[in-house]
Order: structure tokens, then sequence, then C-alpha cells
């Protein structure tokens, strides 16, 4: 228990959960981009099924079973997560086929999941909002791994502070005041364009640090101490990347954010082309 209050003290940590032994990466391509979610009760697989619709999207996406990966995986993290008080959670995996759009990198810190009055994600090119500070109920981190292909990049713990500074420089300078009228605003767009352009050359002399197969990453979230991270290169090679995002929290907590989405709790879906 010690060492997981240790982990995540810090901004951004490595923990093992495949042994040695296991640390290779199946013969899997993606067939096509998708994302499978749910929200709610911790799984635990072998013990209980997967939701019914996981299978559906398993066969749709993937040329063979991605189950070897992932059920250790959330076996590890439902550890992790109860000796931590949680017993709920929102889990994505997200596939993606080969792509070009991360060949320059994304460097970003989270924002915080359970703000009050915002969806997570959204206005932050609208210069009000990026100068107003949310109130956060919930956790302030995270889990992710990536089951096939690259891993997250962190820009190593030493230059952490310089790169959220470099994004709040960023983020200030490229903010506007604009009508932001939905999740794909224009006005953001072209915000979180200009920040992209300008940390990828700011933070490049800095380097990278990536968790190995068999590894996840348990990271902070928020402006004021989140771990600056991007999306790896996804264009070499032709068999795609398998990324799981895991944020944790209440049952209310998940409850209200379902229902911002108009949405019940618990519930899981997923989406990709067919």
């Amino acid at each position: 228990m010690a060492a997981v209050d240790s982990d995540l003290e810090r901004e951004f940590r490595f923990l093992k959960y495949l042994d040695d032994a296991d640390q290779r990466q199946d013969p899997i391509t993606v067939k096509r981009s998708a994302y499978w979610c749910y929200c709610g009760p911790l799984l635990d697989p072998p013990g209980s099924s997967l939701p019914d619709n996981f299978y559906d999207f398993e066969s749709q996406v993937f040329t063979e079973s991605i189950r070897s990966k992932f059920i250790p995986f959330m076996s590890y993290i439902n550890n992790l997560l109860l000796n931590k008080g949680f017993k709920d959670y929102f889990l994505t995996i997200r596939a993606t086929t080969p792509t070009h759009e991360f060949d320059q990198p994304r460097w970003h810190a989270d924002e915080l999941f359970f703000t009050t009055d915002v969806l997570p994600g959204t206005r932050l090119g609208l210069k009000s909002q990026h100068q107003k500070h949310h109130k956060n109920t919930g956790t302030d981190w995270k889990i992710c791994t990536t089951l096939l292909g690259p891993s997250t990049l962190f820009i190593p713990s030493s230059h952490q502070p310089l790169a959220r500074k470099a994004q709040e420089s960023a983020r200030e300078s490229a903010s506007t005041e604009h009508e932001c009228v939905s999740i794909r605003c224009v006005g953001c767009a072209a915000a979180a364009d200009a920040v992209r352009h300008e940390l990828a050359a700011v933070l490049e002399p800095f380097g990278v640090e990536a968790a190995e197969i068999g590894e996840c990453s348990v990271f902070k979230v928020g402006r004021e101490s989140g771990a600056v991270h991007s999306e790896p290169c996804m264009s070499e090679g032709n068999s795609g990347r398998v990324f799981i995002n895991v944020v944790p929290g209440t049952e209310d907590e998940l409850r209200v954010l379902m229902g911002k989405w108009g949405m019940q709790f618990p519930r899981h879906w997923w989406v990709g082309g067919r």
C-alpha cells in the first residue's frame, strides 16, 4: 500500500503488471480504428464475463483476441484501485490503425476529469475558460497502458515543471474569446494546433520516456501538476496500436459524468467503422 501511495504522488511512474516471460506482443493487427468504453463497477474477468458488446468489438476490430494481455492488466489495476478505495472506473480501449496524425507530438497535460461545471477536454481554446481554475472534486491521476504498438511518451520528470510552464504560456497566447458552441469548436481547434506546433519545437530538447511492454503508466492530471505527455508516432509498421485508458472515480462522480453526456450509469458502448 505504501508503495502504491508513493507511486501516485509522482507526476508519472511506470509499473510492471506482466512477468518477464509474458512480455511479448501477440501477432494482432488492428483492422479498423474504433474504441470501446465502459463506465461502471470494476470488471473482474476471468471470474466473471465481460460485457457482451466487448466480444463484438473485439471480433470486428482485431484479427485476434486481445484478452491474453487485457485480462492481466485488469487484474493488476483492480488490486491497485481496491487498495486505494475505488470500486468504479471509466475504462476506454482505443484501437488505431497506422496513421501519420502523431508524427508531430501532441504534448499536453490532461485536464481534470471531474470538474464541477464543464465536460473534460472542452473549451480549451476559450480565453475566459483558460483563465478560470476549475474545482476538482475527484481523483487527480489515471492509468494507461498499450497492449500493441508504441507506448505513450512522457517528458522526463526533471523537465516536467518547465514543460507545464511552456504549455501554460502557449495556451495563454493561443486562446481567444470566441463563440464556443460545441465540442468540435473551430476556434478551440485553431488554438490547439498553435499550441501543438509551439510545444513540439520547445520541448524537443528535453527528450522522452516511455513504458516498456508489460508496464502501465500511472500519472497525474490537471493544470497544476499534471504529467506532460503525448501520443507516440503511429505511422511505422502495419499492426496499429491498442491503447487503454483508466480513470478511477466514485459511483456518484461517474454517474454525474454520464448524465452530462445524456447517458445512464453503468454504461458500455463501442464506436467504429464496420
